[in-house]
């Protein structure tokens, strides 16, 4: 279901720090990510990977699978060291289920 633009988290707006509770690899290069508010969104990490050299190599499969949820559950981290945090990948998620990332 799409969210409004004035609903993408902001981190300024919230007391409570984020954390990312579960992900679940879907196919390369999505996520399905449960965050501490009860949130569960789908996040498409295509742009990020085609724009950073950073991310390139979560384009194959088996290393994108090596995810992982790191300081408690404040990001994510791959084997190749790229990570992300649980804010920004919020936003990420909400601006992409709003159509507008």
């Amino acid at each position: 279901m799409p969210i409004r633009a004035a609903d993408i988290y902001d981190p300024f707006a919230h007391e409570e720090v984020l954390r990312i509770e579960k992900i679940d690899v879907l196919d390369t290069p999505k996520l399905r990510v449960v965050f501490d508010d009860g949130a569960e969104r789908v996040v498409d990490f295509s742009d990020t990977i085609a724009r950073s050299r950073w991310f390139r190599t979560l384009s194959v499969p088996t290393t994108f699978e090596t995810v992982e949820v790191i300081h408690g559950g404040r990001a994510l981290q791959w084997v190749t060291g790229a990570d992300y945090c649980a804010d920004a990948l919020r936003i990420l998620a909400d601006k992409q289920q709003a159509g507008i990332a």
